[in-house]
């Protein structure tokens, strides 16, 4: 969404977190003042951003959370956003990938509820309707971000020229994603998972986010998911302002895993593992004690 709002808008968007998105060209990374950005991604409340920053609006981009924990799962199992565990590593790893998938979904909850209950203007947009119609759900990204309204032919025009006319999806991002679809990780999650899962409460939300009954579809059905009214969901306000990164977290020592822990004990550092300090052990060199983070640790703070 992005590198989808920067084509359209010539703006650089910014991100509270530490930079791991510049080698990717969102060049805009750990950027929040109004004076050199507009647009800025946060994960908080899932985790804390450096800086604290004032928000005056919103758009909530969310994603089912059977797609959503399995893609945050490679990318702290592999250290990349684009590579997936191996079935040999996922096979011996069924213990530690079903703790971790009811400790996210009381993550994926709760954040969900604190957007949800913030008095900002706020745009639901999901990312099954973004894939499936990029250029209208960008057009009411559009609009709603820079108050616009009439969107009249310019923006029309620019949305077209930068993303109707692309031929896949994936050569709108500043990189290329890891391969997903919706629906195809709930092959990941067995019938007693979901069950443990769905003992966490999530349902409500899933409800409120428009994916209804998507639990009692095929995973074909799931592709064919309805659209949000006008691809894309505006709600009330009665604040001016938010601050972003001050307050409780949805992610508590208790929601956490030891990444560097759960990779010693699989075998896979050094193998599959893209953290700097096992990226610099592949390579024969040292890093000279520079960084004393737990392993794959950095990545989670892309």
């Amino acid at each position: 969404m992005r590198t989808m709002y920067e084509h359209t808008s010539l703006r650089v968007t910014g991100s509270d977190m530490q930079g791991g998105l510049a080698k990717h060209d969102l060049v805009g990374e750990m950027s929040v003042g109004c004076d050199k950005v507009q647009f800025v991604k946060t994960h908080f409340p899932e985790r804390r951003g450096t800086p604290h920053f004032r928000c005056c609006r919103a758009v909530l981009l969310v994603r089912n959370p059977f797609d959503a924990i399995e893609s945050f799962y490679n990318l702290m199992m592999t250290g990349t956003h684009t590579q997936n565990i191996s079935q040999e590593i996922r096979d011996k790893a069924t213990k530690y990938w079903e703790e971790f998938a009811v400790k996210e979904i009381r993550v994926w909850t709760n954040f969900h509820k604190y957007w949800l209950e913030q008095q900002i203007p706020i745009l639901l947009v999901r990312y099954e309707d973004l894939i499936r119609e990029p250029a209208k759900v960008m057009s009411r990204v559009v609009q709603f971000v820079l108050e616009i309204n009439d969107m009249g032919s310019f923006f029309g025009e620019r949305i077209d020229r930068c993303i109707k006319e692309q031929q896949e999806i994936e050569r709108l991002g500043s990189y290329k994603p890891r391969s997903g679809g919706i629906g195809k990780s709930l092959a990941k999650y067995s019938p007693e998972l979901i069950g443990r899962m769905k003992a966490e409460g999530f349902e409500e939300i899933l409800e409120a986010l428009h994916y209804g009954d998507l639990l009692n579809k095929s995973v074909e059905e799931w592709s064919k998911l309805p659209f949000l009214p006008e691809h894309a969901m505006e709600f009330e306000s009665s604040q001016d302002f938010i601050v972003v990164n001050q307050g409780n977290l949805s992610r508590t020592e208790k929601e956490s895993t030891k990444w560097g822990m759960v990779k010693k004990e699989l075998g896979i550092i050094g193998e599959q593992c893209n953290c700097a300090q096992c990226k610099a052990k592949r390579a024969g060199k040292d890093d000279n004690g520079e960084n004393n983070k737990e392993c794959g640790e950095e990545d989670s703070n892309e």
